[in-house]
């Protein structure tokens, strides 16, 4: 009966060890990806303005992020750098400044790396900032809509309540609004390599204008983001301590590049290259 139990014993010892062979030889050992790494994304939305009809609104944003790692899940803490805008008018200009960006300090977001026997993905989860204002709860606290709401702050330091945008309707009037903005956000990507990341945007975006120069920029409009999710893309890369905004501004046109090999986000297959430091 001893020798019996034995056997059964190493076979169980056995079937294990072949299991777990199995299991290691379908899951991908994770990369380290801890470090500091450059993000840029594509977005695309329209609006509906008064006096000039819909236009096409592309956003493109360069960020830091460093990155710290544990097992599966991400800790990236943030630091932005620029947001261009363009239109597709020559009717209508706005920007969003840099000192804008450089000013916000969101909250660190998390990712989880999920692995399986064709690619390595990260997925990070709906992510929310607000810009402008201090809410208790980020998420669903509407925005502020008067210039004495107490949760308005002064975002870049420059003297005004809210966010600072400059706009222009060319050849009639010029100004700036004061605005707060909700920003939410998910990501879901694959690994290109140890040192590269490109995926898909899902996102929202809330304005409330809470001032403006000029009453004509206080009249309402709608917008909204693109329905298409190939035009929302994203692309993640691992640098030195080296790199700085200026750096990010060289190389946005390469970074961008690796954007357009991406397929339809339910086709599996990301190809894409690693664009080389300038």
């Amino acid at each position: 009966m001893k020798r019996a139990i034995g056997a059964v014993a190493v076979l169980g010892v056995f079937l294990s060890c072949c299991l777990f062979a199995q299991a290691s030889a379908e899951q991908p050992l994770l990369p380290d990806l801890t470090g500091r790494w450059i993000t840029v994304q594509h977005l695309e939305t329209y609006a509906l303005l008064p006096l000039i009809g819909e236009i096409r609104i592309t956003t493109t944003i360069a960020l830091y992020s460093d990155v710290v790692q544990h097992g599966a899940t991400l800790t990236l803490t943030d630091a932005y750098c620029f947001t261009d805008v363009g239109v597709s008018t020559d009717l209508f200009a706005t920007d969003v400044p840099d000192a804008v960006m450089q000013s916000l300090h969101s909250d660190p977001r998390q990712a989880e790396l999920v692995a399986d026997s064709e690619r390595i993905s990260l997925i990070q989860d709906w992510h929310t900032e607000v810009r402008g204002a201090e809410l208790d709860d980020p998420v669903h606290d509407p925005l502020p809509i008067s210039p004495s709401d107490p949760r308005l702050v002064d975002q870049e330091g420059d003297g005004e309540m809210g966010i600072t945008i400059p706009v222009e309707l060319v050849g009639l009037l010029s100004g700036e609004t004061y605005a707060t903005q909700r920003f939410r956000y998910r990501l879901e990507g694959n690994l290109i390599d140890a040192d590269t990341i490109t995926g898909y945007v899902e996102w929202t975006t809330e304005q409330s204008l809470v001032g403006a120069t000029d009453a004509l920029f206080f009249m309402p409009y709608t917008q909204y983001t693109d329905p298409d999710p190939e035009k929302h893309r994203f692309v993640m890369m691992r640098v030195d301590e080296a790199w700085d905004c200026e750096t990010a501004r060289t190389a946005l046109d390469a970074l961008l590049g690796t954007l357009y090999g991406l397929p339809d986000p339910g086709h599996p297959e990301i190809a894409g290259e690693t664009p080389a430091a300038p």
